[in-house]
């Protein structure tokens, strides 16, 4: 008799243990922003020579950054089994823990899964170096980590965005 309890005792353990395992491959990744310096995004975009590039530049505070942001979703979901990299880049504080908190929040809503960054340092650093005065601003890079593509403010449109990029894929 004590077998029999053994057994199905066993059982039922690893039965449990495979709900647990597919639920946690079922489970999505979390989804946040990793701080970056300024000098490292630029390794990073060259680091991925070879594919196409989408770099998104947004904060928060810009409604009409977070309303064109379903866009980079939508075009990462579409293109990147055919070579697009899609990231975005926060222009918020990553020190502090409550807009840290709130750009990941963001980020896991509309599920971004794909490099995620927020921009360490002085912000007006960032937007002086890479020569925008506003966002939101997206890059765009050929395979040969060339800028293609660059949209600020009401220039951006990801429809001009998606055209370029299923050219610049068939390259």
């Amino acid at each position: 008799m004590k077998c029999i309890k053994i057994g199905n005792f066993v059982a039922l353990i690893a039965a449990l243990g495979l709900a647990g395992a597919l639920l946690a491959q079922s489970a999505p990744d979390k989804i946040a922003a990793r701080p970056i310096k300024y000098a490292e995004l630029g390794k990073l975009v060259r680091s991925y020579r070879g594919k196409v590039i989408v770099v998104d530049f947004w904060s928060l505070d810009c409604a009409p950054c977070k309303r064109e942001f379903p866009h980079l979703v939508e075009l990462h979901r579409k293109y990147h089994q055919d070579g697009l990299v899609a990231m975005s880049v926060a222009l918020d504080n990553p020190a502090d823990r409550t807009i840290r908190a709130k750009v990941d929040e963001f980020l896991q809503k509309k599920q971004a899964a794909f490099t995620n960054l927020i921009a360490e340092g002085d912000i007006d650093d960032w937007y002086n170096t890479l020569k925008i005065g506003g966002i939101p601003c997206v890059f765009v890079f050929d395979r040969e980590n060339r800028r293609v593509k660059k949209l600020v403010g009401e220039e951006v449109d990801y429809k001009i965005i998606e055209a370029e990029v299923a050219k610049l894929l068939k390259k």
